[in-house]
């Protein structure tokens, strides 16, 4: 299988991510989330509008992992509310990818650019019954440190906060 590399995505990425983020929640929340959530995450957070605006953040880590260059997955993240713990806003792989180290590459970039800006730690919220998405935090030997229910668009659910320690 072909290395993954992981670069800054550009606006010429947004076709990939948005394809990558359709395939990705369909995968992890179609047995967890109704079909109308799903469809307005899609509209409100991976818009064309929407993932360009996140792309181009001044100051955000947006990155995409490629393989034979194609768009295999992405992350976004890096505006945190406080001096020494940032925000992991998200890492998606195309579930024809999972388990081959896509997430893990992102990851790792991801942790570069926080010791780069002297973050501590970050944080992501993971949908409690995203099992993909959990098991792959812990398995980083990232912590659950808050645990509470919310709502998402009109769908009550329970989400688990993570925290990643940067070494």
């Amino acid at each position: 299988m072909p290395d993954v590399t992981v670069r800054d995505a550009t606006v010429d990425d947004v076709p990939a991510i948005r394809h990558v983020a359709e395939r990705g929640w369909d995968a992890a929340y179609d047995d967890v989330l109704s079909r109308e959530t799903i469809d307005a995450a899609m509209a409100r957070w991976y818009s064309p509008e929407a993932v360009r605006a996140f792309v181009e953040r001044e100051g955000a880590a947006s990155l995409v992992a490629e393989r034979d260059g194609e768009v295999v997955g992405y992350a976004t993240g890096g505006l945190g509310d406080e001096e020494t713990v940032t925000t992991l806003s998200a890492v998606y792989a195309d579930p024809e990818h999972w388990g081959e180290g896509v997430g893990t590459a992102l990851l790792d970039r991801f942790e570069q650019f926080c010791r780069k800006r002297g973050y501590d730690a970050f944080e992501i919220r993971v949908l409690a019954e995203n099992r993909v998405g959990r098991s792959f935090y812990r398995s980083r030997g990232y912590d659950v440190v808050e645990t509470g229910e919310t709502d998402l668009f009109d769908e009550r659910v329970r989400e688990c906060l993570f925290r990643g320690r940067i070494e």
